[in-house]
């Protein structure tokens, strides 16, 4: 027997829905997100505000789940490191089936299920939450970036900045009196 699904926001209950296809029910859950979602650099941080609205419908071999998100992500400019924050709105449509599919191909990821008549949203909420993610977050398209020598915000020096480069083979000059 397996162990019972622990208690979440993700998880809801089919319970009501009857098996028979056309059966609808809609779902409007706000709550505050109990796990990281995302990449590195950006994510839907825990006890971020978290909306999932829309319905889930019954077909002859499951549950047909569509969905919006709705929240914010956090993390840091790629470019220059500054604090950002991005609206999250994504919508996915997945099927979750009673039992495994009998042309089910193995080399497939392995089919959502509806286990003890809940399903879990946790698993497309991630997918689509990172597929939306951007894999190199800016604050801006025109954030210039830091300086690569001194680490210096190039946008917080209008005029710009230079650093005097001494090839390195006639670095040992310097330290000859009268030759500055």
């Amino acid at each position: 027997m397996a162990a019972p699904l622990p208690v979440s926001d993700f998880l809801v209950s089919i319970h009501d829905l009857k098996r028979q296809p056309g059966e609808m029910m809609e779902i409007r859950r706000n709550f505050a997100n109990p796990e990281r979602i995302g990449i590195d650099v950006i994510a839907i941080e825990a006890q971020t505000d978290f909306r999932i609205t829309g319905r889930i419908e019954s077909v002859s071999t499951g549950v047909l789940t569509t969905c919006g998100i709705s929240s914010s992500a956090a993390g840091e400019c790629v470019r220059c490191l500054d604090p950002i924050t991005l609206p999250i709105d994504v919508r996915f449509q997945e099927l979750y089936f009673y039992e495994i599919p009998s042309d089910w191909d193995e080399d497939d990821d392995p089919p959502l299920l509806i286990t003890e008549e809940r399903i879990d949203l946790l698993p497309p909420v991630r997918d689509a939450v990172i597929l939306e993610l951007p894999l190199a977050p800016h604050c801006s398209d025109d954030c210039r970036g830091l300086c690569p020598d001194c680490g210096e915000k190039i946008a917080e020096n209008p005029q710009g900045h230079s650093h005097q480069k001494i090839d390195p083979r006639w670095a040992k000059l310097r330290e000859v009196p009268g030759l500055e």
